[in-house]
C-alpha cells in the first residue's frame, strides 16, 4: 500500500461521496413530494372525483427548500462537530469510556500496551483509547478528524475474548484505517447521514404531535410526519447504499495491511473466526446505525448484500486463509510476544545508512521489524519511568525531565526554573533526570509521544503551567535543539494550542512552496552537517529531489528561527499528499548525503513527518533501499 496515495485518494473519494449524497437528497425530495400529493389527495374527500395533479410547483419547491435544509444543516452541524471533537466525539456518541493510562486493569493494560507497541512502530502519534463497556460482542472502530485526533475503540467483548495476538491483529487493522485516509472520510460519512435520518426523526415528532392534537390541521400534520418518516427511512436505505459503496474495499485494504504490519495473519482470522462463532454481533447502542462503516465488523444487521458494509466473514477469512472452508468459533491461543534479535534503532552517537525511497515506502507500511523495535524499546526503558509517564499527574515529571537533560547542571536549576509546580513534581522531575540518561538517545521521542495521551488527561490549568515550564526550560540555555522543538510542537498538538496558530493559513502558491522548502531543507543540511561545504551538498540534493523549477538557496544557520520553521511546515501540510510524499524523499536526501544518520537527523525527520500528517516509522538499520 503507498500511504500517500491512499490519502489522496481518500480526498477524492469525499467527492463522490458528496455526488452520491446530492443524489441521495434529490431522490428523498422526490419521494417525499410524491407521498405528500397522494396522502394529501386521499384525506381530501370531497375532491375524490377530481383527477390528481401530481405537478404542483409551488408545493415542489416548498418541500424541496425544506427537505434540502434540514438535511444540509443537519449534516452540516453533525460534521463539523464530530470533527471539532475529534475522534473522542465518535467514541463518546457510541458510548464509549476513555481508558485511563493509569488504568490498573489488566484488559485495558494489555490492549494500551499493544497501542503503544503500535503507535511507535508506525510513527503514529499514541491515538486515546476507548472502551465500549456496554458491548458484549467483538468489535472496534478507528475514529477522528486527523492523525493527531484519532482515537482506538474497542468493545468490551474484544478485550474479554480475544488473545493477545488476535487483540494485536484487530488493533493493527484499524490502524491500517489510520494510515488509509478512512477516518476522515468516515465522520464525514457519519454527518451525512445524520442530516438524512433527521428527517425520519421529525416525521416520527409531527406523528406524535398530530395524534394529540384535536384541531382542524391535525390531519395535516399527521401527512406530514407519515410522508416525512417514509422519507426518513427511504434515506436509511439511500445512506446504507453509500455507505456499503464507500466501505466494503477498504476492509480487504485493512486486512491485508494488518497482517502486513503483524506478519503473523493467524491472529487476525483468529478474530474474524470468534466473531463468527458468536450468536450476537450486533452494536446494541442507539447510534450504532450510523456508525456501522466503521467497525471492524457490521454492527448492524442487513438483509440485503447489496447494502452490507462489510465483505462476508468467510469471505475476509478465505483470503487470509485459503484453505478455510466454515465460519467457526476458535479457542483463544497464549499471547506471543515478538521474537528477539532485530537490531535496536539507533543509540547514543550511532549512525547507520537508509535511503529516500526506502524512508518513503516505509510511511504508513510497518512491518513486523518496527513492532519488535518497539517492544523491545518499551521493556528496556526503566520501569518507573514508564508508570509515570502513563500517570496524568506524574507525566509533567517526566516531560521536564527529558527537556532538563540540555542543561548543565539539572538538579539545582530546575527546581528554580519550574514556576507554579507541585513540589512533589519538582522533586520527581530531578529525581528522573539520572533515570532517563540512558545510551539509547532514539528512546527520548517514544517516550514524549507515549506521554501525548496522558497530557491529553491534564486539565486546563494545570496544562497551561506545563507549557509554560516546558518552554522555560527550552529556553534556559538559550537555543532551540531539534529534540526541543519535536517535544513543544507535540505537546501543543495534544493541547490543542497549534490549530489555532496557524488556523489563517491557506494554500500556498509556488513562490511560497519553493521558499519555505528552503527553510526545511536549510535546517536539515545545517542539522546533520558541521561544515559548510557538506551542508550546501546536503541541501542541493534535497533540492534536486523535490523538483521545483530554478536553483534554491541554502539559508544561513543563524537566519532560521524555529518559528520560521513551524509556519513553513504549517503552509506545506495544506498540499497535497503526494508533494508531501517529494518533500519525505528529498528531506532523507539532505540527511543521507553523507551516507549516514544521526539520532539529531532522525528525530528532526519524524518530527517533520508528524508535522506533515505523514507518520514515520522508525528508521532501523539496513532498511530495505
Amino acid at each position: 500500500m503507498d500511504f500517500f496515495s491512499a490519502q489522496d485518494e481518500a480526498r477524492r473519494n469525499t467527492k463522490w461521496l458528496v455526488l452520491l449524497f446530492l443524489l441521495a437528497v434529490v431522490s428523498i425530495i422526490l419521494l417525499l413530494y410524491l407521498a405528500i400529493v397522494g396522502f394529501s389527495s386521499y384525506s381530501n374527500t370531497t375532491s375524490l372525483a377530481e383527477p390528481l395533479r401530481w405537478w404542483q410547483p409551488t408545493l415542489f419547491f416548498i418541500i424541496a427548500g425544506i427537505t434540502s435544509a434540514v438535511v444540509l444543516l443537519g449534516s452540516l452541524f453533525k460534521t463539523l462537530s464530530l470533527t471539532r471533537g475529534g475522534g473522542a466525539a465518535v467514541a463518546g456518541s457510541l458510548g464509549g469510556r476513555r481508558v485511563s493510562r493509569s488504568t490498573g486493569d489488566a484488559l485495558e493494560r494489555r490492549l494500551l500496551n499493544v497501542v503503544d507497541e503500535m503507535a511507535i512502530a508506525s510513527g503514529v502519534p499514541v491515538p486515546m483509547v476507548y472502551v465500549l463497556d456496554e458491548e458484549s460482542s467483538i468489535n472496534a472502530f478507528a475514529a477522528g478528524a486527523d492523525l493527531h485526533s484519532a482515537v482506538i475503540a474497542v468493545t468490551r467483548g474484544c478485550l474479554e475474548q480475544l488473545s493477545r495476538d488476535e487483540l494485536q491483529g484487530v488493533v493493527a487493522h484499524e490502524f491500517s484505517h489510520i494510515f488509509n485516509g478512512d477516518m476522515r472520510l468516515n465522520i464525514r460519512l457519519i454527518g451525512i447521514l445524520h442530516g438524512i435520518l433527521l428527517l425520519a426523526l421529525v416525521g416520527r415528532m409531527l406523528l406524535r404531535g398530530g395524534g394529540r392534537s384535536r384541531s382542524r390541521n391535525a390531519g395535516g400534520i399527521a401527512v406530514a410526519g407519515v410522508a416525512l418518516l417514509v422519507a426518513g427511512y427511504a434515506g436509511v436505505f439511500f445512506g446504507r447504499m453509500i455507505k456499503a459503496a464507500v466501505s466494503r474495499q477498504r476492509e480487504f485494504l485493512a486486512d491485508a495491511a494488518a497482517v502486513q504490519f503483524t506478519r503473523n495473519p493467524t491472529g487476525l482470522v483468529g478474530a474474524l473466526k470468534k466473531i463468527g462463532g458468536f450468536a450476537d454481533k450486533r452494536i446494541g447502542h442507539p447510534n450504532a446505525e450510523e456508525a456501522s462503516h466503521m467497525f471492524f465488523e457490521a454492527g448492524v444487521v442487513t438483509h440485503l448484500n447489496l447494502l452490507a458494509t462489510h465483505p462476508p466473514l468467510e469471505l475476509r477469512i478465505q483470503r487470509l486463509e485459503p484453505a478455510f472452508t466454515a465460519v467457526q468459533s476458535t479457542a483463544g491461543r497464549a499471547s506471543q510476544t515478538p521474537a528477539s534479535g532485530v537490531a535496536m534503532g539507533i543509540g547514543a552517537g550511532e549512525a547507520f545508512r537508509t535511503s529516500p525511497g526506502g524512508v518513503r515506502r516505509s510511511v504508513g507500511n510497518s512491518d513486523e521489524r518496527h513492532l519488535t523495535y518497539a517492544h523491545e524499546l518499551l521493556a528496556a526503558l526503566p520501569a518507573k519511568i514508564v508508570t509515570d509517564v502513563h500517570d496524568p499527574q506524574r507525566v509533567r515529571a517526566v516531560v521536564y525531565a527529558l527537556l532538563a537533560g540540555s542543561l548543565a547542571e539539572p538538579a539545582t536549576q530546575i527546581p528554580g526554573l519550574l514556576q507554579d509546580e507541585n513540589e512533589a513534581i519538582v522533586a520527581l522531575a530531578v529525581s528522573h533526570v539520572s533515570g532517563l540518561s540512558f545510551e539509547n538517545r532514539a528512546a527520548r521521542l517514544p517516550l514524549i509521544e507515549l506521554a501525548i495521551p496522558a497530557v491529553g488527561e491534564i486539565d486546563g490549568d494545570r496544562a497551561a503551567v506545563l507549557m509554560r515550564n516546558c518552554r522555560t526550560l527550552v529556553e534556559a540555555d538559550k537555543r532551540v535543539t531539534v529534540f526541543e522543538f519535536a517535544v513543544l510542537s507535540l505537546l501543543e498538538h495534544a493541547l490543542g494550542l497549534r490549530e489555532e496558530r496557524h488556523a489563517a493559513f491557506h494554500r500556498p502558491g509556488l513562490a511560497d512552496i519553493r521558499k519555505d522548502s528552503e527553510v526545511l531543507f536549510s535546517l536539515l543540511a545545517h542539522a546533520g552537517h558541521g561544515d559548510t561545504d557538506a551542508a550546501e551538498s546536503a541541501f542541493y540534493a534535497a533540492w534536486q529531489r523535490i523538483q521545483l523549477e530554478g536553483k534554491g538557496e541554502l539559508q544561513e544557520r543563524g537566519e532560521i528561527a524555529m518559528r520560521l520553521f513551524e509556519e513553513a511546515l504549517a503552509r506545506l501540510n495544506t498540499l497535497k499528499f503526494s508533494f508531501k510524499a517529494r518533500l519525505i524523499e528529498a528531506a532523507v536526501a539532505a540527511i543521507t548525503d553523507d551516507n549516514m544518520v544521526t539520532v539529531t537527523e532522525a528525530e528532526l525527520l519524524r518530527a517533520i513527518g508528524a508535522r506533515l500528517g505523514c507518520p514515520i516509522p522508525p528508521i532501523l538499520p539496513d532498511s530495505p533501499v
